[in-house]
């Protein structure tokens, strides 16, 4: 566990409780991966920001230099946390237990800059 993990979910639960979307924080919702969680299942800006509140240090996995070449010296911190999701348009459905994939970025030296990419695990 990073000794920043704790202070990243810390500040993010204030950045989602006292910002705003599109100002304080962003999601990342122009990426095949963040759109297709959202097109599976029943999940809108509010259940995004309702999981991001359930986030803490326990579900920090890793960080790791950003492959954004716009940012290359941003570190990128990663979050994973199960959750039960309703999958959209399928009759006689029950929720689905999944593991959610949740990338902050937080420049080193700057205000944290919420980035949120918000998607299934690959792993």
């Amino acid at each position: 566990m990073s000794p920043m993990s704790k202070i990243i979910a810390q500040r993010l639960h204030e950045v989602v409780l006292d910002g705003e979307l599109g100002i304080d924080y962003t999601f990342a919702g122009d990426r095949a991966k963040n759109i297709a969680l959202r097109r599976k299942y029943k999940v809108n800006d509010a259940k995004m920001k309702e999981i991001l509140l359930e986030i803490t240090e326990a579900h920090y996995s890793k960080s790791e230099l950003s492959t954004n070449k716009d940012h290359p010296n941003d570190v990128v911190h990663v979050f994973k946390i199960q959750e039960d999701l309703m999958p959209r348009f399928v009759e006689n459905s029950s929720y689905e237990n999944v593991c959610i994939y949740v990338k902050i970025t937080w420049p080193d030296g700057m205000k944290p800059m919420f980035i949120i990419s918000f998607h299934e695990d690959e792993e």
